[in-house]
């Protein structure tokens, strides 16, 4: 396990003096946690400091495990207690696109418009999957960079049918496709998991009524396009999705639009948090392995898309949680 800090300080004379730092000794406990959309890679990490703070803010930190990088961001966020213990929060490049602005994109694929955006903020950019889909116009006013990048991602992920991953891959913007973080190892019983907790809801992201909007610049009204499932709203009653769609949308797209919504939203939420033993390679976004015997759903192995996953470093044990939601079977991925 390599921790380590690069510092920034100012010499006399006005320049830059670059200092670095191995915390690799002094570092109590790490934890990295990555989410598959909307949220910044963060590490946490705890270091006994008896005199002043080591590490000021802005400076670089970099952890690799057995030679392979896990993490390189910046520390955001420093916490001291009375006996000297500091914590230090870190964030990846995605935090940086957290900052607001306005653009339009013309015939531009999501590739493209992260090199845009990265470039604008001086981001650091690895590979870039060409996703087969260009944006005929995309307006954006006021908006959150990184949530301009994710809705893209989603609507990218709708008209192509494809799952792509959007991540800082240790100080490089990257975007994958799924099948691309797929990982071998099996997570389940007798194999790595050490405890679960299983939820089955309709509370937090289900939808048996679809309705999608789009303003009418002849008619001056708005033109509203509805799909919905009859069979859950007995069941459930009416959980309805309501959202305007960009105006150089045909009738044809924001219909289509509207099947696959409801194909996707009108479920029961399935969500189960594993507890394991760690295994590096597994990020948010990767394509696991997973059975769970007393659980009908999992009772055989099913290949799942991770949604959060953090891992924890202390006294050289390693260990994961894994947050999945939804069991739908992910397609065109075999284990061999």
């Amino acid at each position: 396990m390599t921790l380590r800090a690069q510092i920034v300080k100012e010499a006399p004379g006005g320049a830059a003096k670059t200092t670095i730092m191995d915390l690799s000794d002094v570092a109590e406990k790490v934890e990295i946690t990555t989410h598959r959309m909307d949220t910044p890679g963060k590490m946490t990490f705890t270091c006994l400091e008896p005199g002043h703070v080591l590490i000021p803010e802005g400076s670089l930190v970099e952890f690799a495990v057995d030679g392979k990088k896990l993490f390189k961001g910046y520390v955001f966020i420093i916490e001291r207690n009375r006996d000297g213990e500091t914590s230090y929060t870190a964030y990846d490049q995605l935090r940086y696109l957290k900052a607001n602005a306005s653009y339009v994109f013309e015939n531009m694929s999501l590739s493209q418009i992260i090199q845009r955006i990265a470039a604008d903020f001086g981001l650091m950019v690895g590979s870039l999957a060409d996703t087969g889909y260009v944006f005929p116009c995309l307006i954006k006013e006021d908006v959150g960079c990184l949530d301009i990048i994710f809705e893209a991602l989603a609507q990218t992920v709708i008209q192509t049918g494809k799952i792509f991953v959007f991540y800082d891959n240790a100080g490089l913007l990257t975007l994958v496709e799924a099948q691309e973080l797929f990982v071998r190892a099996l997570i389940g019983d007798g194999s790595l998991v050490t405890d679960y907790t299983y939820k089955r809801d309709i509370d937090s992201d289900t939808y048996n009524r679809i309705k999608l909007v789009k303003k009418n610049e002849q008619t001056g009204r708005t033109d509203a396009y509805v799909h919905e499932d009859s069979g859950t709203i007995k069941k459930w009653g009416i959980l309805q999705y309501y959202s305007q769609v960009d105006e150089n949308m045909n009738e044809a797209q924001i219909d289509e639009m509207c099947k696959m919504y409801l194909q996707y939203y009108n479920r029961v939420l399935q969500t189960i948090t594993l507890e394991a033993m760690g295994v590096l390679e597994i990020r948010a976004g990767s394509i696991v392995p997973v059975r769970i015997g007393s659980i009908e759903e999992l009772s055989v192995s099913r290949l799942l898309l991770a949604e959060k996953v953090t891992h924890s470093f202390e006294s050289d044990v390693h260990t994961m949680s894994i947050e999945i939601k939804s069991f739908e079977q992910l397609g065109g991925i075999g284990i061999v």
